[in-house]
């Protein structure tokens, strides 16, 4: 009786599904865009300055949690241990103040995070962060607050006790604020509320994030792709657990991206919108992994990609649906 064996890094659907899961949830790796450059130099001068934190804002689907999480993990390579907390905001009709630090006692793995009343759970997090910042060259630490713009007056003002607790105590709570475009209007709100100390607080600092809006942009980040392992821990290119054979006779992602960006641009301009391009990253992740995926069955040493698999790829992605939402937003 014939038994089969594997090709070595011969694609499997199990596997392809599972890496096409992970790297749509952002959970694989982290590219680097474009916009990462600008906004990890900005974060390192933020808290060389020793600025409390910071609003960083834009659209939907554009890649700024990937890319918050991107820079969080490359601040240590500039400025040394820079400890940090990701927070999910949750959406609270009546916002309570020993809910809001039990979450992010949560957040932090706090094994004591469920007990006591809201100030049991204020001093535990206090004690968290100020043991963690005292242990940074920059005496602080940050809190990702992810969807930031459900955050309420009341949440603001219980950070600010949070830290004026740190100052204190000789260290520094660095509140990173990222969420949707209307996070921008938050802080004229607060200032026409009288609160001011608040914006001063947290808020002088801005950024507006952007995604792709150039062919060279997504150049790069078809580089950043075909440079990158995974798993991570392996030899093996993130495009080869798809194509194999077309990878190591050369094949890159890099090759097709004009061919991508006319698509996307042809799409642009079909919406009827007027300013240049813009790809949000989820979109191009979702149609890169499209191709791939659309090659697999197709994947040989001389590897031909067809401008209608890209067409059908971009199409597949929701990109031509997000256009739609903005056209109408912006009437």
């Amino acid at each position: 009786m014939e038994i089969r064996t594997s090709i070595p890094n011969e694609p499997s659907l199990i596997e392809r599904t599972k890496i096409s899961t992970r790297v749509m949830a952002g959970r694989a790796f982290l590219i680097k865009t474009p916009p990462c450059t600008t906004y990890l130099k900005n974060m390192t001068s933020w808290l060389m300055t020793g600025s409390h934190g910071a609003l960083i804002y834009g659209r939907p689907r554009l890649g700024k949690t990937s890319a918050t999480r991107w820079v969080l993990k490359m601040l240590p390579n500039v400025l040394g241990n820079v400890p940090s907390l990701e927070v999910p905001v949750r959406g609270q009709k009546i916002a309570s103040e020993r809910a809001f630090f039990q979450h992010m006692l949560r957040c932090a793995r706090h094994r004591h995070a469920m007990g006591g009343s809201a100030g049991d759970k204020r001093d535990r997090l206090t004690e968290w962060l100020v043991s963690r910042a005292m242990r940074s060259p920059v005496n602080a630490v940050v809190i990702f607050f992810d969807e930031a713009q459900l955050l309420t007056d009341g949440h603001y003002d219980w950070l600010l006790n949070i830290s004026n607790e740190l100052d204190a105590r000789g260290c520094r709570l660095f509140c990173l604020l990222v969420g949707q475009s209307e996070l921008a209007g938050v802080k004229t709100k607060l200032i026409d509320g009288g609160k001011e100390q608040i914006v001063g607080r947290f808020m002088v600092r801005e950024m507006e994030f952007s995604g792709i809006n150039s062919e060279k942009d997504l150049a790069n980040c078809f580089k950043e792709f075909d440079q990158t392992f995974y798993p991570l821990e392996s030899k093996i290119l993130f495009s080869e657990n798809f194509v194999p054979k077309a990878v190591k006779n050369g094949f890159t992602l890099q090759k097709i991206c004009p061919g991508v960006w006319a698509e996307f641009r042809n799409k642009w301009i079909d919406a009827g919108l007027e300013q240049e391009p813009v790809i949000p990253m989820h979109y191009l992740t979702a149609t890169i992994i499209g191709i791939l995926n659309s090659l697999v069955s197709k994947d040989n040493y001389d590897l031909d990609v067809p401008q209608d698999l890209i067409q059908k790829s971009i199409a597949a992605s929701g990109y031509i649906e997000s256009l739609r939402a903005l056209k109408a937003s912006i009437r």
